[in-house]
């Protein structure tokens, strides 16, 4: 902290420069196999959370960089992308006009980068700001375009839907309810798809009639922050959801993908430095990280021990 008020000017000396603390361990590095990211993408309710996974894994940028952009930070034509800006979450206090988005004119490390990306995304990102009407100075990833229902979850049945449902099993007593109702949810403890729409509505409907709120679509008079960014409890909900759909053997954060960038570049031996670039870290140090996850999931030392011992089992 006192190497980065020194850096940005608050500072004219940094009295603890060259003190090295121990370091503390860290939590181990985790990253996907194209296998499962595939997964998950695929779990994503919609087209605007695929296009921001299919960036982040293919920039390796920084949620609060990638939350950001505008398309002023891309040149379509040819395929590069500018990392300029970061935005934090604060507490009113320190946001000076009270809100909870902070927009800071420069990155993590201080330093702006660009880099190319591939065409792929390249296209994917350009498209999605044509389909939105996304204009100059304009966020590509508002959050409204995240907090719709009928983009976030699943589509409502029909009531034609929730009659072909048909009825529940039937109870010791010989009952049986229709799906989509309060005895198919209470009494049958039925969770299939129209019954979990009917507990949805129910619940909704209290805590409507308690507040005394009316149903009404997103609005950004919502939020104290009359910006339009999309928030990290909301990016994670929708996120953990996929990754649940996926049904992967560890938990895959938003983060990880980061690390999913990075391992892969190195694997396919992507020079350290230009990935350091591309993930704006400060030195290399931080960089090799990855290095060790390849090494911890290289079979060589497993091969060998198989050959060895052939058949014994």
């Amino acid at each position: 902290m006192m190497q980065m008020a020194w850096d940005h000017g608050y500072r004219e000396d940094n009295p603890l420069r060259g003190i090295r603390l121990k370091g503390v361990p860290g939590k181990p590095i985790v990253v996907a196999t194209s296998t499962q990211f595939q997964r998950v993408y695929d779990a994503l309710p919609h087209q605007p959370a695929k296009v921001f996974v299919r960036l982040g894994v293919a920039s390796g940028v920084r949620l609060c960089e990638l939350i950001s952009f505008t398309p002023e930070d891309f040149d379509f034509d040819t395929g590069m992308l500018s990392v300029n800006k970061s935005t934090v979450e604060v507490t009113a206090e320190f946001h000076p006009e009270g809100h909870r988005f902070l927009t800071r004119s420069y990155t993590k490390n201080g330093d702006h980068r660009r880099f190319k990306i591939d065409a792929v995304v390249s296209k994917m990102v350009q498209d999605h700001v044509e389909n939105h009407g996304i204009g100059s100075g304009q966020l590509i990833f508002p959050v409204r375009l995240f907090a719709k229902r009928e983009a976030s979850g699943k589509p409502r049945l029909s009531q034609d839907e929730l009659d072909a449902l048909g009825v529940t099993d039937p109870l010791p007593n010989g009952r049986r309810y229709s799906h989509g109702t309060m005895g198919a949810y209470i009494t049958a403890k039925c969770r299939c798809r129209g019954c979990k729409q009917w507990s949805a509505d129910y619940a909704r409907d209290r805590k409507r009639a308690r507040t005394g709120r009316v149903a009404r679509e997103w609005s950004p008079q919502w939020r104290r922050d009359p910006t339009e960014y999309l928030g990290t409890d909301m990016w994670r909900r929708i996120w953990n959801a996929a990754v649940q759909d996926a049904r992967l053997p560890f938990a895959y954060t938003p983060y990880q993908v980061r690390h999913t960038h990075a391992s892969w570049l190195i694997d396919k031996g992507v020079d350290l430095e230009r990935v350091r670039f591309r993930l704006g870290h400060g030195d290399l140090t931080t960089t090799t990280r990855y290095v060790k996850i390849l090494d911890e999931e290289d079979s060589t030392a497993a091969d060998a021990i198989a050959t060895i011992l052939g058949d014994v089992a």
